[in-house]
């Protein structure tokens, strides 16, 4: 995980004279960077201890191991971010910059979550007798995307948006029952009520949220952490979906490409069945009819 990344993963959570700490390192140029501790101290007006408390904080064991790793990814090529959306944008202009930030916050996903975690998960839900997906708003919608899924390979998987049912099902989990909490704040009330519920039952609970501390990130027993840095709620929804939807997919492959030949031929009967049932069917050389 980058230097900046881990900064902006706790930000939300860091004390005054932390966020003025992580202001001025987020500001740095290289130049910046020749600087001893003691001046660091004196410019933003802390103290050396404080600043070494603050690299503890973001996962670094020295102010100097934080510094060459701020010094990497200044020399490494600029990946930053097209400004969202401004009212006088070409409609074209407007199209690339969505696709643009979706890229940049799987990147950025890509390079602060942990792929240790990821198989991790995927060995867990491969011996899960019961899946259970919980999340509000959008990231309920990705949670009954998971279900499908999981669903077509076999498994029991359940995905649960309403408040009610999530603490009703949490009542009646098992130890062999794997839970998945859904919130990009990692604070949503309901859900976290839910996993610490399901957790207190022996169900084995992953969050996938975007704070690396925040309650449903300390709450679970594996925490895989997105990297989405938008600055408005509205648009954190549709970015955080997409990077979610990531991850479940992730897993999917992973556990996908472990089924037992027997498992994956039944998979692939009902998937033809399915096909039969459901797409349109047409004669060679026919096309399907398309609006205009």
């Amino acid at each position: 995980m980058s230097v900046r990344t881990s900064i902006q993963g706790v930000y939300r959570d860091l004390r005054p004279i932390q966020r003025r700490i992580a202001d001025y390192l987020l500001a740095l140029d290289f130049a910046g960077l020749n600087a001893p501790i003691d001046e660091y101290a004196r410019r933003i007006g802390t103290s050396i201890a404080s600043i070494s408390r603050f690299c503890s904080r973001i996962g670094y064991g020295s102010f100097q191991e934080l510094k060459i790793g701020l010094s990497r990814e200044m020399q490494a090529p600029d990946e930053t971010v097209l400004p969202i959306f401004a009212a006088d944008d070409d409609p074209q202009l407007s199209i690339r910059k969505v696709f643009a930030e979706a890229v940049a916050n799987l990147q950025a996903t890509e390079a602060a979550v942990s792929f240790h975690s990821i198989i991790a998960v995927a060995e867990r839900i491969g011996r899960a007798d019961r899946l259970y997906f919980l999340g509000l708003g959008g990231s309920g919608g990705v949670g009954e995307l998971a279900e499908v899924m999981f669903s077509g390979l076999g498994f029991n998987a359940k995905a649960l948006s309403d408040p009610y049912s999530m603490l009703l099902a949490a009542g009646h989990v098992r130890r062999n029952h794997l839970v998945f909490g859904l919130s990009h704040s990692g604070n949503t009330r309901e859900v976290l009520e839910a996993a610490r519920a399901a957790k207190a039952r022996g169900a084995f609970t992953v969050g996938i949220t975007n704070y690396p501390r925040s309650p449903l990130a300390e709450l679970v027993h594996t925490a895989l952490i997105t990297s989405c840095h938008e600055h408005r709620v509205h648009f954190a929804r549709s970015n955080s979906m997409a990077v979610q939807l990531t991850l479940i997919r992730a897993l999917y492959i992973l556990v996908a490409s472990r089924i037992s030949p027997e498992v994956l031929h039944e998979v692939n009967r009902i998937e033809q069945a399915v096909n039969q049932s459901l797409r349109l069917k047409t004669r060679k050389g026919t096309k399907i009819p398309t609006k205009e």
